[in-house]
């Protein structure tokens, strides 16, 4: 997919007022963490206006303990954006689907005023209770009377949904109907949640690989001891609780990882044609849907045709009054080429894909787990390219 037309000669006299930080390979280290100096050194830059965003797979939910850790306040007005848009964290999460503004209500008492519920009155609340769910029966059963996500104990809001650009009923169905014939498990992406319907043993490993370290975010649609139960159409292959709920923002087929390029080109080939099965940039005009295989290697991710992280920063930009070009991008992932592509300057980690450097303005000397963000911001802050607005 194309991204973005913007002169990328040179970075020499370009000033950045923005990072746009992807989290796993890039922000965060190898224990996927933020470490103690990132955090001292971003919330340095911010004291100083300079605009820090996230623009990640994760979901929004998945994503709130790392903008909880990095305890950001409001940016004044005087930093020249929307004013409408800055009381808050901007985020762009699952792939660029969704653009929200995240608000922790200790930073202002607009909190009191806003819900994590941004649908209208008659839509289902973000509670793992939401549908009558039950945990299969090697999972605990677990209860949010105690949550510990910020979202859930409503430590974190959400203050303002910027875009939202799920999939459609169609690609959905059509997407969960090849998981079904493929034998694997799907996650369904819907607000805070992740939905699953586990049918055997290893696709229940699977799923627990995937969501070690947030299990109250994660619903099981079934048990898996209920073989009688018939998926098919009728029933939207065991997901129809989840998809009354509403589309999904991004679907997951859940596959071994020494299947995965296999299945990532069968998916491809089965939901856009074979022309598409070796070229993963088609034009998104052309395609059905945006086909991305995933990182860590065990899954293969479904998006909406027009949805990459590329798209959701510049709807991001666009809604906090931002040029691209003042937009300094860091990525190591193949969800990252086009999100490098449409800033202003792209930076790729050390320990980024081949195919991600190749596409990079820049390939940094540092990767993830040595701090690679903060010291190629500080090399540009020393060299004057960073923008602070005092």
């Amino acid at each position: 997919m194309a991204a973005t037309s913007i002169d990328r000669s040179s970075s020499s006299n370009r000033q950045f007022r923005m990072a746009a930080l992807d989290l796993d390979g890039t922000l965060l280290n190898n224990n996927h963490d933020l470490s103690d100096a990132t955090i001292a050194h971003l919330r340095r830059l911010h004291r100083k206006g300079f605009i820090v965003a996230i623009a990640t797979g994760r979901s929004a939910a998945n994503t709130a303990h790392i903008i909880e850790k990095l305890d950001l306040r409001p940016l004044p007005s005087s930093i020249g954006c929307n004013d409408e848009s800055l009381g808050g964290f901007p985020l762009v999460c699952t792939n660029g689907a969704r653009g929200v503004m995240i608000l922790h209500k200790s930073h202002s008492d607009i909190g009191q005023h806003c819900s994590n519920d941004l649908h209208p009155t008659n839509a289902a609340p973000h509670r793992s209770d939401t549908v009558p769910l039950v945990s299969t029966n090697s999972m605990n059963n677990n209860s949010n009377s105690n949550p510990t996500n910020p979202f859930l104990k409503q430590t974190l809001i959400i203050k303002e949904e910027l875009f939202h650009n799920p999939l459609s009923t169609s690609l959905t169905l059509q997407t969960l109907a090849l998981a079904h014939r493929l034998g694997c498990a799907t996650n369904y992406y819907h607000n805070h949640h992740i939905y699953a319907v586990v049918r055997n043993e290893e696709q229940l490993a699977l799923t627990k690989r995937y969501h070690c370290g947030f299990t109250e975010l994660y619903c099981y649609l079934n048990e898996t001891e209920n073989e009688n139960i018939l998926y098919n159409e009728e029933n939207a292959y065991g997901y129809q609780k989840a998809m009354e709920l509403g589309p999904p923002s991004k679907l997951l087929i859940l596959c071994d990882t020494e299947k995965l390029d296999e299945i990532t080109n069968l998916v491809r080939t089965e939901l856009n044609g074979a022309a598409t099965c070796n070229n993963a940039s088609t034009d998104a005009a052309t395609q059905k849907a945006n086909v991305i295989r995933g990182s860590p290697p065990f899954f293969v991710e479904i998006l909406d045709p027009k949805v990459h992280k590329g798209e959701g920063l510049r709807q991001l930009c666009h809604s906090l009054s931002i040029p691209l070009e003042e937009v300094i991008a860091f990525g190591d992932s193949d969800n990252d080429i086009e999100f490098l592509q449409m800033a202003g300057w792209g930076v790729a980690m050390k320990n980024a894909r081949e195919v991600v450097k190749e596409v990079a303005d820049e390939v940094g000397e540092w990767s993830n787990d040595e701090d690679g963000v903060i010291k190629t911001l500080q090399q540009h802050e020393l060299e004057g390219k960073l923008h602070f607005p005092n």
